[in-house]
């Protein structure tokens, strides 16, 4: 039976040799090999000049007689530097059955990420260097290799970024369908023009209802979901108002004085929203 291992080591930082060279050797062996073919390959930066975050990314094949020996030669290039601060090892014949993945995130927030060890024919290695210029920020390199038919697929990648242990990251928004999701997982419906139409009172409550409590959920966070929906609360109370009961009138009232009092987080913006919000209910 295949077996696989993950290896999680934290590893003090040395200054006799780089690791980040080794590595990059490795991958330049692979890349000036006449026996391999050059499947893809993916460059994205921030900016050109001066980058802050970038992912470099390439996929090639060779057949396996070509590959030989290889994958040994990996695993000691990745495991046998010590400058790497952490290391992520998921391979087919190491001596242990746990299963995870590992993801590394890039982008200006974070807001992109490269995920190994989601595939059981898969081998991976990620080692996670410091940027010894910004302790902010890490180097990622990453080398996956599987059998397919009677070729080996290789993709190797490097990537830099916030090392999101030191960097908070903001959460970003993305649209599916008739909702948003933001990067934490939270599902945040009634937005934009999505949303069933506000016919009576009960459309309206419950529409003011799923803002509310997504306001509510996001408590601590100063995001664009706290900003969105601030905005949606205002329109909705605007617009569709006069819909309203007295006594439904009251509760959205207090509702919204919850929200400036316990959840608004003292932040401006959202206060005026949200009382703007109350003052269009009360005509």
């Amino acid at each position: 039976m295949k077996r696989y291992s993950i290896l999680f080591i934290a590893m003090t930082i040395s200054v006799v040799a780089s690791a980040q060279e080794s590595i990059e050797k490795l991958f330049s062996s692979l890349d000036a090999r006449g026996d391999k073919t050059l499947l893809s390959k993916n460059h994205y930066e921030d900016n050109n000049d001066n980058p802050t975050t970038f992912c470099n990314y390439e996929e090639i094949v060779m057949t396996k007689s070509a590959f030989g020996k290889l994958g040994a030669t990996f695993v000691t290039t990745f495991t046998n530097e010590k400058d790497a601060y952490k290391l992520y090892s998921k391979t087919l014949n190491a001596p242990s059955s746990f299963k995870s993945e590992f993801s590394v995130p890039y982008g200006t927030q974070n807001e992109y990420s490269v995920t190994f060890g989601s595939h059981a024919t898969h081998n991976y290695l990620v080692a996670l260097f410091r940027d010894k210029k910004n302790s902010d920020k890490r180097h990622a390199y990453a080398i996956v290799w599987y059998e397919r038919g009677s070729d080996i697929i290789i993709l190797h990648y490097h990537i830099y970024g916030n090392d999101p242990a030191r960097v908070p990251q903001q959460r970003v928004i993305t649209y599916d369908g008739k909702q948003i999701i933001d990067n934490k997982g939270y599902v945040v419906t009634g937005l934009e023009n999505l949303e069933p139409t506000i016919n009576d009172d009960l459309d309206f409550m419950k529409r003011f209802g799923t803002l509310r409590a997504s306001f509510v959920s996001t408590e601590g966070d100063k995001t664009l979901v706290l900003y969105g929906l601030v905005v949606k609360i205002a329109e909705l109370c605007k617009k569709h108002g006069r819909l309203l009961t007295d006594n439904e009138r009251a509760t959205c009232d207090k509702s919204l004085s919850e929200l400036i009092k316990n959840y608004s987080l003292g932040d401006v913006y959202l206060t005026g929203m949200l009382e703007e919000a109350r003052i269009a209910l009360k005509k």
